[in-house]
């Protein structure tokens, strides 16, 4: 157990590091995608109530 042996655990936790970091990126970005989602489509039925509302008058 020599050096090859601590090299190799050190990647391999940085690989497990770095796909961590990697997953919580991608879902913070697939939050904010949800997140921008939501407010076009409270957006789209803002204008669709307006347009409503004038269509009655």
């Amino acid at each position: 157990m020599g050096l090859f042996f601590y090299i190799t655990i050190i990647v391999g936790f940085s690989l497990i590091y770095y796909g961590y970091v990697k997953k919580i990126d991608n879902d913070l970005k697939k939050k904010e995608l949800e997140i921008e989602e939501k407010k076009i489509e409270l957006e789209i039925k803002k204008v669709d109530h307006n347009n409503s509302e004038k269509e009655k008058e």
